[in-house]
């Protein structure tokens, strides 16, 4: 007959052979690759194609904006971080391109774009003054394309009305922009 010593011996071992056995499991998951993980998709480019952004609404609802247009008209997205220090900087200089949606008869849709959740970011835009659409894409992940819109702020792209990433910037070479649109047909 064992002794109670005995006995919660061999339990502690069996114990102690779990725990190996669970920490070695654990160890080969973070080493081999992650077969469901969607790999990062690259990045936008200057000649790319972008038809539509979807993202929500400050009431929470999902809303499509079409980049193509048909109208002749460039679209100038404005991507920023209520939280990015540059972004703090550069935004009111923002509100003053976005005031006029037509110049010299051309349009111009301005969007602000984050991927902040909709009320910081309506938030942010209202203190600025911006007077342009916000749209949060706050869904999006690494392995989605549109996602290289957002993942550097500030940050300004400009498309044409078929939807054509043209020109993109960073968020403080506003002169830079403002002269890609008018190339166009209109002003950021």
């Amino acid at each position: 007959m064992e002794t109670r010593n005995a006995r919660f011996a061999k339990v502690l071992l069996a114990l102690l052979l779990v725990a190996i056995g669970v920490q070695g499991a654990l160890l080969l998951s973070r080493t081999l690759p992650e077969s469901d993980a969607a790999a990062p998709v690259p990045a936008l480019g200057v000649g790319d194609t972008v038809y539509a952004l979807a993202g929500e609404t400050a009431a929470g609802s999902t809303t499509v904006i079409p980049l193509v247009t048909g109208t002749g008209s460039a679209t100038v997205l404005y991507a920023f971080h209520p939280e990015c220090a540059y972004c703090d900087s550069i935004a009111p200089a923002w509100s003053r391109y976005a005031a006029s949606d037509v110049v010299g008869g051309a349009s111009v849709r301005r969007v602000a774009v984050t991927m902040d959740l909709p009320e910081p970011a309506l938030a942010y835009a209202a203190h600025f003054g911006w007077k342009m659409d916000v749209l949060s894409m706050s869904r999006l992940t690494p392995a989605d394309r549109d996602y290289s819109l957002l993942a550097k702020t500030p940050w300004i792209f400009v498309f044409d009305s078929s939807g054509v990433l043209r020109f993109q910037t960073h968020g403080t070479d506003l002169n830079l922009a403002e002269d890609a649109v008018q190339r166009l047909g209109g002003a950021p």
